[in-house]
């Protein structure tokens, strides 16, 4: 009877054991860290020389986003960011060769993806340059070009530089941090009065 009760109370506790683990490991599975990966990028010194690189300007919203991440047969990362669909409100300049208007939606590859640590819980959020995803809750202004692998995404042209919060002047709390904020904050005074967004 004795030995019962100890066998009872045994598997009792191993299986309290075990509930308070996997309690634990699904709440630490939802966390994620950031990660910055500091990386080359194009960049430019004047506004004029963005707006000549880009082949599509223009404002908008983000509305659904979805994390990219493909690797090759050795487990290497190949492509990572996340495609965020973009509705246009407005079309500033287009060398494409197609004929966006207002609200066509189109697909933006943005710097950041996320990675799950497998079965170390949690994920990881890598982010390049200290770039920030668009908030769904704001409009921007994009300056654009073509992905050169996939004809339907677009690629931020100089990652931060290129990504403009237009409902919040100035220190939008977007370019914390990043490389050569107080130019890009300077870029986006130039590109607001130039398009006429104030």
């Amino acid at each position: 009877m004795k030995r019962n009760k100890i066998i009872i109370a045994s598997v009792a506790l191993s299986g309290f054991i075990s509930l308070v683990l996997s309690l634990w490991y699904m709440s630490a599975d939802k966390k994620v860290s950031l990660s910055i990966i500091h990386a080359k990028q194009v960049s430019f010194n004047t506004v004029d020389e963005i707006i000549n690189f880009s082949q599509l300007v223009v404002t908008g919203k983000p509305l659904e986003s979805e994390n990219f991440v493909t690797f090759d047969e050795r487990g290497f990362t190949v492509d990572a960011y996340t495609i965020t669909q973009f509705k246009i409100n407005k079309v500033l300049e287009n060398k494409t060769t197609y004929d966006y208007k207002a609200g066509d939606i189109i697909k933006v590859a943005e710097p950041s993806y996320i990675y799950d640590n497998g079965i170390m819980p949690g994920k990881t959020k890598f982010s390049i340059n200290n770039y920030r995803n668009m908030d769904k809750n704001h409009s921007y202004l994009l300056l654009l070009v073509p992905d050169f692998k996939y004809d339907d995404l677009y690629v931020i042209s100089g990652v931060n530089e290129g990504k403009h919060n237009i409902d919040i002047p100035g220190n939008d709390g977007e370019k914390v941090g990043v490389p050569h904020g107080e130019k890009n904050y300077k870029f986006k005074e130039e590109l607001m009065k130039k398009f006429n967004l104030k």
